[in-house]
């Protein structure tokens, strides 16, 4: 009995061991995970500089943290005091965030070249050249993460793809043109990859690549094709995902067919994420958050954020944390919906002043100082230190990254 209890906990232990990290956790997008982060009181453990702002999520495996900056280089950083282990050089942004498996760690970069590394030593294993990265405009703010699965790893890609290559030696298991940019990361369910395109439509795929279905979103007066920027994230037998036309959509995965759909005029919902039997998702223009119910979608708490938020929120027990444009990171309390602020980029501190006032709401003026360009204005945002990146939980601290170049470490 005593062996056989042995070996189940190796077993167990062996599973844990192998299981890909990728953005959002797994490969289902969920972004939960355990941690006894508390946000009573913060500190910062470290902060690293980069050359260029970071769009990029933190992903940690092995005592590693692995993320790309606007310089062009994947950085592997020592997750106990921030040291730069490696850094790799590519030949365009780094806005994708990595997916590492069985010693390699994936990556796409704006060079248009999918990259695998010894996860260790930051040397190349194998590259793929794609057909190029594009920028749709200038909220098109990453690239698509990979996910990996059964030695295989998916991926979207600027020259309107999805890929799936041989995740050992890079060589194409199949790839699937959609009728635009692909920049979401592909979520997998047990037997199918779901996916948006900036075509306006969501993919769901065999695991051979052959269409399953798609499903064309309504679109908007200003954004017509509806088009699908951010991953979606899978529960039960059922794919939740958001588009430019302000819907949050709930599909079946096994037709495609309709669950519910949540309208929330003027804002995009940026990513959702799963809290048990809850759905919280991440709003860009209506400065808020909301706690839906997923099986209905019903609205149980909606609070106010100061600014846009472009970031999943990351989970863990009935805390979610997340980050905004304007600087500032927050932790929400799924259970009563309250919002507070625990942690502020030194460059939010020192320019948050030039875009809010005393009130903490945006400047009448602010606009005027931009030659009324709402392009430009949104661009001046940056000097803020926007945090886009996802919050990556581990034991007792958190990672992420910002605008300003700096990587963070919190405890």
């Amino acid at each position: 009995m005593r062996i056989y209890t042995l070996l189940i906990l190796y077993v167990c232990i062996f599973c844990f061991t192998v299981q890909a990290q990728q953005f959002a956790r797994t490969a289902d997008r969920q972004n939960s995970a355990e941690s006894s982060f508390s946000a009573d009181s913060v500190q910062v453990k470290w902060k690293t500089e980069t050359g260029g702002k970071i769009f990029s999520s933190p992903i940690v495996s092995d005592g590693i943290l692995y993320i790309g900056s606007c310089d062009s280089n994947l950085y592997a950083l020592d997750k106990n005091n921030g040291n730069i282990l490696w850094r790799y050089k590519t030949g365009g942004e780094v806005r994708s965030s990595v997916a590492i498996d069985g010693g390699i760690v994936y990556f796409l970069s704006g060079d248009g070249v999918f990259y695998a590394l010894n996860a260790k030593e930051g040397i190349l294993k194998w590259q793929f050249k794609t057909g190029g990265e594009q920028l749709y405009d200038m909220w098109d703010y990453f690239q698509s993460s990979p996910t990996v699965r059964n030695e295989t790893v998916y991926f979207g890609s600027g020259d309107h793809h999805i890929y799936a290559l041989n995740s050992q030696d890079g060589s194409l298991r199949w790839r699937y043109k959609t009728g635009g940019i692909v920049h979401a990361s592909p979520a997998l369910s047990e037997d199918a990859i779901l996916v948006g395109s900036f075509d306006g439509y969501f993919y769901c795929l065999e695991e051979n690549g052959d269409l399953r279905w798609k499903f064309n979103t309504l679109g908007e007066h200003y954004f017509r094709k509806g088009e699908v920027q951010f991953n979606a994230t899978i529960a039960d037998s059922s794919v939740y995902f958001g588009a430019r036309d302000f819907n949050l959509y709930a599909l079946k995965i096994k037709d495609g067919s309709g669950h519910w759909v949540y309208h929330q005029q003027g804002s995009w919902v940026s990513i959702p994420s799963i809290a048990r039997n809850r759905l919280i998702a991440t709003m860009s223009d209506s400065f808020s958050i909301l706690v839906m119910g997923k099986t209905y979608g019903n609205i149980e708490h909606s609070p106010w954020v100061p600014l846009n938020v472009f970031s999943s929120a990351s989970l863990s027990d009935s805390s979610a944390y997340f980050g905004a444009i304007d600087g500032v990171l927050y932790h929400l309390n799924i259970s009563t919906g309250v919002v507070t602020s625990i942690f502020q980029t030194d460059a939010s501190k020192k320019n948050r002043i030039n875009f809010f006032n005393t009130d903490g709401l945006l400047r009448d003026e602010l606009l005027s100082l931009y030659n009324d360009d709402f392009m430009q204005a949104f661009l001046g945002y940056y000097d803020m230190g926007s945090i886009f990146s996802t919050v990556w939980l581990d034991q007792k601290s958190i990672y992420f990254a910002s605008t300003d170049g700096y990587i963070y470490a919190l405890e």
